[in-house]
């Protein structure tokens, strides 16, 4: 498709405007000074960028000049359902993205001047004439339904086709800003209820690139890493001090989709480590970016057993009394021949057992089932 050609003079007159929109799409709150200049281009007294039946507080947007807070508050109490604008423009549908329509568009001028809404609303601010462009139609995820409005007093003439030109030439750039700074609100939404989860129900958790540099860690991991005497971070990646490096480089270059665990063993009178590699999907057809991470690594260390409320999860899964203990062992021990000796059974008997265990709570792999007991509530003091 070829793209529209833009009259020279126009572009000129909208290129200064131009910085000040693309800086409010990552700060909102320049949005009224990119706003201001767009309404004094247009030979506006007010207006209004807003998106329908969404208020900023609903993640929405609403940025007006020289209008009164309390007739907004007004018109979506009120009035939005009276808004014969809105309603003629639905009518003939012209309200889709990249569209810019004037009053005299819409619905002839008498009967404009006629209605409920211009003479109980728009008179009593003196709003006399419209200049619309459609942002949005809400067709897309995160992003509400979203016009820019330009008004007129009634002492000044009607907007024409130069004014529509101006604003038509706007609005791709309007859309633009709009569409990044809605992404970026969603994103940062989802980002802190993301950290909330990790901070407050996660054990201590990495998250590394392909390379195994580490590109995240929650406070719990900070907490355990600066604690600990065997785990550590060392120019950006995970080293272990007991010989076992050779072992954790292959955990976590392990190119298996599967969960992966890892114990490490320490001295008898101090508690074992568990690693659980969990890997991440990435798109096959992402553009490489170092901070994009590839595997999530959980830990464990066994002397915190007490902490999880494991009664509450053999209850929530049907485990009995000697399942429960097999369960706890499982986040002693780096692996099940000492559950075995310790339990004074056969490995046999510890497999089956683990089996039944893993049957129960829905796991697949030992891996699998430990990330679940490791990530269980804690117990309320």
């Amino acid at each position: 498709m070829q793209a529209r050609q833009i009259d020279p003079t126009i572009s000129a007159q909208i290129a200064p405007l131009l910085p000040a929109i693309y800086e409010a799409a990552t700060n909102p709150t320049r949005w009224l000074e990119a706003f201001a200049p767009i309404v004094s281009l247009l030979g506006g007294n007010s207006g209004l960028i807003f998106s329908h039946q969404a208020t900023p507080e609903q993640q929405g947007i609403w940025v007006p000049y020289q209008c009164a807070g309390e007739a907004l508050k007004r018109y979506a109490e009120h009035y939005y359902s009276l808004d014969i604008w809105m309603q003629r423009g639905h009518e003939l549908g012209v309200f889709v993205p990249g569209i810019v329509v004037n009053s005299d568009d819409l619905l002839p001028r008498k009967e404009f001047l006629a209605s409920v809404f211009y003479r109980e609303f728009l008179a009593q601010q003196d709003i006399h004439d419209l200049c619309c462009g459609v942002l949005h139609d809400g067709s897309e995820p995160d992003i509400p339904i979203v016009h820019i409005a330009i008004y007129r007093s009634l002492a000044m003439p009607v907007f024409g086709e130069a004014e529509k030109a101006l604003l038509a030439a706007l609005v791709p750039h309007l859309r633009e800003a709009t569409r990044i700074g809605f992404r970026l609100g969603a994103l940062e939404r989802r980002s802190a209820m993301m950290q909330a989860a990790v901070e407050t129900i996660s054990p201590p958790l990495l998250l590394l690139d392909k390379q195994g540099s580490v590109v995240f860690a929650n406070d719990r991991a900070y907490e355990f890493l600066a604690a600990n005497d065997i785990l550590r971070v060392e120019a950006g990646k995970l080293a272990v001090k007991s010989g076992q490096q050779t072992k954790l480089d292959a955990l976590l270059m392990d190119a298996r989709t599967e969960e992966t665990l890892f114990g490490i063993s320490r001295p008898s009178d101090k508690h074992n480590i568990w690693l659980i590699r969990i890997p991440m999907s990435l798109e096959e057809n992402a553009p490489p970016d170092a901070r994009r991470p590839a595997i999530a690594l959980m830990i464990h260390d066994s002397g915190n057993i007490d902490k999880i409320d494991l009664e509450g999860f053999a209850k929530a899964n049907g485990l009995t009394r000697a399942e429960l203990r097999l369960a706890k062992l499982l986040l002693e021990h780096a692996s099940l021949p000492p559950i075995a000796q310790e339990l004074n059974t056969s490995l046999h008997t510890v497999r089956s057992q683990l089996r039944t265990v893993r049957e129960k709570t829905g796991t697949r792999r030992q891996a699998e089932l430990v990330r679940m007991l490791m990530s269980w509530p804690r117990r309320i003091n």
